[in-house]
């Protein structure tokens, strides 16, 4: 069991924003992303589903084999739907690449009446969980771009020499 342990591999650390670099950060929603309002304030975001019937292989076209039997019985969806509750509309709303997380910390603050910390811890889990979704992205301002390029070429050069 110990032995284990030391011959798992180590997981490549990801570089980690400080709390400076993530208020300056701009998310923006994805275009891919469709999304309508209602008339009360909720959001309702539509992701579109691929529907890949064939796939490429050279110059041949492939079929692909169903799933089983329920691939039969149930039609795939088209198309997937979300819908955000008040506070998530509202940062989903603001997310348009013009406001940084420090302008939408500050209006969770002001509107919902949270500590400055409180809604900072909120609001970057719940913007890291749009992301992973593929529903928003970030702009980073140009220190941050640079910080990361150095630190890739870095990792590279480093991977290079290791082999």
């Amino acid at each position: 069991m110990i032995l284990d342990r030391l011959r798992r591999k180590k997981k490549p650390k990801s570089s980690r924003l400080s709390r400076s670099e993530f208020l300056s950060l701009k998310p923006v929603r994805s275009p891919v992303v469709k999304w309508e309002k209602n008339e009360k304030g909720k959001i309702k975001i539509i992701i579109p589903l691929k529907k890949i019937k064939e796939e490429m292989k050279g110059n041949k076209k492939v079929k692909k084999k169903p799933a089983g039997v329920l691939s039969k019985l149930f039609q795939e969806p088209e198309e997937k739907r979300i819908y955000l509750d008040e506070v998530g509309s509202a940062v989903w709303d603001l997310c348009d690449g013009e406001r940084t997380t420090k302008e939408i910390v500050d209006y969770l603050c002001q509107k919902y009446k949270l500590l400055p910390r409180e809604a900072e811890v909120s609001l970057g889990s719940y913007l890291n969980s749009l992301a992973k979704r593929g529903l928003i992205g970030f702009i980073l301002p140009e220190e941050l771009q640079e910080r990361l390029a150095k630190k890739k070429s870095a990792e590279e050069e480093k991977s290079r020499s290791d082999i």
